[in-house]
């Protein structure tokens, strides 16, 4: 699959990541085992002067980022955790003796082929030699084309993507998506950006292309022009891109076409064709989502060069399955998207990966056993009593909200009662029966990984939509909101100390994972999921006057957000963390709200010198402590819709009046917005 690829519609469904990295504990300093810990704080800063800092100085600047990750937080310490289980597990599966066809023999043998250096070696490019063969051959545009066509029905993704996914419209049926993609590099900025170190990283893109295609065969000097021109082809398919900021708006996702009109706009690609070797010849629809990509992308097909698509395809299939092959194709591909990229200075153990890629392609039937060990059944209660105490925190605000009228807050809790929530893991697991998992290729397995799910989605087309279906397998420390189910997800692995913990008290947990609870209901009512009924159809629920006064409150956080510096004198930007940022702070907000009403049954009073107030924002501040690498951090900050971490903490409670009486801050304090730029929504 291609690195930077958009999944299931970025834009359309909202990941709210709880971060973006990972790390270890260094020996010295072990903190956070069970929930909050003072020694993260540094005391010597004022709570109303910089409060990420005041909460967790002292672990920033004692919790160096290992050699191996690009960054380095709570999430980090969860997953390094996570890996141990998932190592046991698979180990266990490999050595077990299984009937043949059972989720255990797949799971283990896709293990045993990953970790098997030794066979992995031997074969060298072996993995790859027939598709290289016949990219050599290719001996036409159609030759082109078929092998695009070959790739995606495998589900390898190159020249641009193909996503299954309910209609915006109408979300009773899934639809075809055609996608802008082409891309090698993590977006269309990255190609059209003209400053220095973008021009210095276009050039060490350039030369990366070029050792993967000498690591192929190429002589040093034919591998150089060649990756000259696929830089150029993908800087052409980049100006037709639409930027991270237009691809937040879900409209722009949808352009429903006949299937003659879209033959019509492309004459050198054939979506008839192309859904035929699909198996939906009986498509007579899609939705041709991005119409300037695509009319470039025909204009790419019928004038450039076919020594030229020769060498992008193999470019772009080396780039999808370097991380399976040798040692020096996997160093290589570290070396630019790892180091260069990231800044990472070493690459993680083999046995990590192999962990993740088991965990991508096998992820409910790895998830299954999983949940016996980390998930008991006390923990999907507390949780279920949690979400149901946001939901009445929420209930609570939108009837109580002031700038919006009548008509709009009786949709907004008819789509707020009609919220369905997920956790721990499915109710119906994932069927894999049809998913061959051998014991000879590592990528073999990767590439059938990888088929198996786009025919998984491609068989939904005509089918009635399946509301029991996960987008996460159970060991994702993570959460999300899919707008078009109207539903919240909290896999089992986001359940753990001390993100969620059984043995602290309610401040704690309202502060982290309530936030994070709140945080997804809120999603709902962002400035994406707010164009999203209660049935799940994209769609205007808002009067013209609602949505006007919605808007001017939240552009009060596009600009607040626009303003934070992440590095040297790269900005935030407010647009594209829009939407997680309404979520940060309404979805704290929220958590706030339903713990008020929880400490009416049992307020513990002080704890540790904190009231359970501040123990409530100190839970929220330390779950996003973080340490990033600065090239990490500009990726971040380029790419993520999510803000980096410090502005996570902070940039919502300088908009909370309730954070300011909690810690007797004062307008002029820097952790209070003044009074005509606090943004008020929710």
């Amino acid at each position: 699959m291609p690195r930077f690829a958009s999944v299931a519609l970025v834009g359309v469904m909202t990941i709210a990541a709880i971060g973006c990295g990972e790390v270890r504990e260094p020996e010295e300093f072990v903190t956070n085992s069970h929930g909050l810990d003072r020694r993260n704080m540094d005391e010597t800063v004022e709570a109303c002067d910089d409060f990420y800092q005041y909460a967790n100085g002292t672990w920033l600047a004692t919790n160096t980022i290992p050699a191996e990750h690009s960054s380095w937080g709570i999430s980090s310490e969860m997953r390094e955790r996570n890996y141990e289980l998932l190592r046991d597990i698979l180990e266990e599966s490999a050595l077990a003796d299984v009937a043949g066809g059972s989720n255990r023999q797949k799971v283990g043998d896709f293990w045993s082929t990953g970790i098997d250096t030794q066979s992995i070696e031997a074969a060298g490019l072996a993995p790859i030699e027939a598709d290289l063969a016949r990219i050599d051959a290719i001996a036409s545009r159609d030759d082109v084309t078929a092998i695009v066509r070959d790739l995606h029905l495998e589900g390898t993704t190159v020249l641009f993507e193909m996503a299954i996914f309910q209609d915006l419209k109408d979300s009773e049926q899934y639809i075809a998506y055609a996608i802008q993609g082409g891309l090698g590099l993590p977006d269309r900025d990255y190609y059209t950006r003209e400053d220095e170190e973008s021009s210095e990283l276009r050039e060490k893109y350039s030369a990366h292309v070029s050792r993967m295609l000498q690591l192929l065969g190429g002589s040093p000097e034919a591998a150089d022009s060649a990756a000259a021109e696929i830089l150029a082809l993908e800087t052409r398919f980049a100006e037709a891109s639409l930027t991270n900021v237009e691809l937040r708006n879900p409209a722009n996702y949808y352009n429903i076409q006949a299937m003659g009109d879209a033959d019509a706009a492309t004459p050198a690609f054939s979506w008839t064709t192309y859904f035929d070797h699909l198996g939906l010849d009986e498509l007579e629809t899609f939705s041709y989502a991005h119409p300037k990509f695509f009319t470039v992308m025909n204009e790419a097909l019928e004038e450039t060069s076919l020594g030229t698509w020769k060498s992008y395809l193999r470019w772009h299939l080396v780039n999808s399955f370097s991380p399976y092959l040798s040692e020096a194709v996997v160093n290589a591909d570290f070396e630019f998207y790892g180091k260069t990229l990231r800044g990472t200075e070493e690459l993680r153990p083999r046995w990590k990966r192999v962990v993740d890629q088991t965990s991508a392609s096998l992820g409910e039937a790895l998830g299954r056993v999983y949940v016996e060990d980390a998930f008991p059944p006390e923990t999907k209660a507390r949780a279920d009593e949690m979400i149901e105490n946001l939901r009445a925190a929420v209930r609570m605000r939108l009837q109580n909200l002031e700038w919006m009228g009548e008509k709009t807050k009786t949709r907004a809790i008819e789509k707020l009662e009609s919220f369905v929530s997920k956790i721990g893991y499915p109710d119906e697991w994932r069927d894999y029966t049809r998913l061959e998992v051998g014991a000879e290729s590592y990528l073999a397995n990767v590439r059938a990984g990888n088929a198996f799910e786009m025919w998984r989605n491609l068989d939904k087309i005509g089918k009635p939509i399946d509301r029991n279906e996960w987008g996460m397998a159970p060991q994702t420390i993570n959460a999300y909101y899919n707008p078009v189910m109207n539903e919240i997800v909290f896999p089992a692995a986001i359940m753990q100390p001390p993100f969620f913990d059984g043995e602290m008290d309610d401040a704690v947990n309202y502060g982290a994972m309530g936030g994070v609870i709140g945080h997804e209901f809120m999603h709902g009512f962002d400035d994406q999921g707010s164009r999203f009924d209660a049935a799940g159809n994209m769609q205007n629920w808002w009067t013209d006057e609602d949505r006007a006064r919605f808007e001017e409150r939240t552009a009060k956080l596009v600009d607040q957000y626009s303003g934070f510096v992440a590095v040297d004198d790269l900005h935030v930007n407010g647009e594209l963390t829009l939407g997680e940022n309404i979520g940060d702070l309404a979805g704290i907000t929220m958590a706030y709200y339903a713990l008020q009403e929880a400490l009416k049954e049992n307020d513990p009073g002080e704890i540790d010198g904190f009231t359970p107030n501040q123990r409530f924002f100190l839970s929220w501040a330390q779950a996003w402590r973080r340490n990033y690498r600065d090239e990490a951090m500009k990726l971040q900050v380029n790419t993520n819709p999510h803000s980096p971490s410090k502005f996570r903490a902070n940039g919502p409670m300088t908009n909370m009046p309730e954070f300011a009486a909690a810690w007797r801050c004062v307008e002029g304090d820097a952790m209070v917005q003044a009074a005509d730029l606090r943004a008020d929504i929710w």
